[in-house]
């Protein structure tokens, strides 16, 4: 019987050793868990981040391509504008000659035809100063 009671405590000894290596290596196993776990975490928010970026990345990409439009439907207005200010421009230089003419009209020939007002204010009249080419020659309106 001590021969049996000597291996059974052999046996026991050798068990808890292996009990103890298996402790061990489930510690480490749990830790390696954890640490998969907090990884796999990580990776998770990282591919939500990913895919965030891409639909700003789209969305960017899709307002420069309206702003591109935009601004090449506005290149055409741009040029529109500047001849516009430019036109108002020489308009406001003529502002004093055509008010200068209108008030002539109205004060001279006012009780005239329209005919008769058109041949005064042209370059052309029987013998009469035409009022245009005069304010021409005084400077005080600019040929156009």
């Amino acid at each position: 019987m001590a021969p049996k009671r000597e291996a059974l405590r052999e046996a026991e000894e050798k068990l808890s050793v292996a009990m103890a290596d298996l402790d061990k290596k489930r510690t480490s196993l749990r830790q390696v868990q954890d640490k998969l776990a907090k990884l796999e975490q990580k990776l998770e928010t990282n591919k939500n981040k990913k895919l965030d970026l891409e639909n700003q990345f789209e969305q960017c990409t899709t307002k420069l391509d309206r702003a591109e439009q935009l601004l090449g439907a506005l290149g055409g207005e741009k040029d529109r504008w500047n001849q516009v200010a430019n036109d108002l421009g020489e308009r406001y230089i003529n502002l004093t000659g055509d008010v200068l003419i209108s008030a002539a009209v109205v004060a001279y020939l006012g009780t005239f035809t329209s005919a008769f007002r058109q041949v005064c204010i042209a370059n052309v009249g029987a013998g009469l100063t035409p009022w245009r080419s005069h304010c021409h020659r005084k400077a005080l309106v600019p040929k156009s």
